[in-house]
């Protein structure tokens, strides 16, 4: 199953037949970063409410996001997994640190 293959329990993969897990890639990062940026957003302004459904709304939307971004997340193969961790890691602290630049410096 592709949404439980993990470097520590591994899945066979479709097309290559080899052991392959979820992989990591800078996109499905920034998508799970966004995702729980708008549902924190959303479940605090539920919560202010009180509406039981917003927040059980907020909550089935985070679920969904969360397994339709890993299902989408194509699988690599285990020898290569902690290489593409690395490389999304790097890319996402690029991201962020070109952006906090940006943000403490357009002012001046």
């Amino acid at each position: 199953m592709k949404l439980a293959a993990r470097a520590r329990a591994p899945a066979i993969c479709p097309e290559c037949g080899g052991v392959a897990c979820t992989g990591i890639t800078p996109l499905s990062l920034i998508a799970l970063f966004v995702l729980i940026l708008v549902c924190g957003t959303l479940l605090r302004l539920a919560a202010r409410t009180g509406n039981r459904w917003s927040l059980l709304a907020v909550l089935a939307l985070f679920g969904g996001g969360f397994l339709y971004i890993t299902y989408h997340t194509p699988l690599v193969k285990l020898a290569r997994y902690r290489l593409q961790r690395n490389v999304a890691f790097a890319v996402v602290t690029a991201l962020a640190a070109t952006g906090l630049w940006w943000w403490f410096n357009r002012g001046q």
